[in-house]
């Protein structure tokens, strides 16, 4: 599934659409909020950092969701996040991404892909 996104209004749409998607292949609750909170600050961070239009492009395979957010201008966020300080008003998104996300990376295209895992290891 691809979505462009091309203001806030697109967005909520676009969520809307991935967390039905995902609903309807059966992944677990927790998960499908995983990859709203995931999508939404990821594609917000475009939407606010570049000024371009974002593209959402998802899928599921065995083990993972696979979210993958491209950029009509170029916008690559820092390869690390750290937790923001305690009464800091910006700064924790990306901090939460990578605590919900097997990986973010990169894409030769230079979009940002994130693997969620769809079930906790055992």
């Amino acid at each position: 599934m691809i979505f462009e996104v091309h203001n806030h209004a697109s967005m909520k749409d676009a969520l809307e659409k991935l967390c039905g998607f995902l609903a309807e292949n059966e992944i677990p609750s927790e998960r499908v909020f995983d990859s709203k909170l995931v999508a939404s600050e990821l594609v917000g961070n475009v939407l606010r950092h570049s000024g371009g239009i974002a593209k959402l492009c998802g899928e599921i395979t065995e083990e993972f969701i696979e979210l993958v957010i491209l950029s009509s201008i170029p916008y690559i966020p820092p390869k690390t996040s750290k937790q923001a300080p305690l009464y800091a008003e910006n700064g924790r998104g990306l901090f939460l991404v990578d605590s919900v996300c097997e990986e973010r990376f990169v894409t030769n295209d230079g979009g940002i892909k994130v693997r969620i895992r769809i079930r906790e290891s055992q």
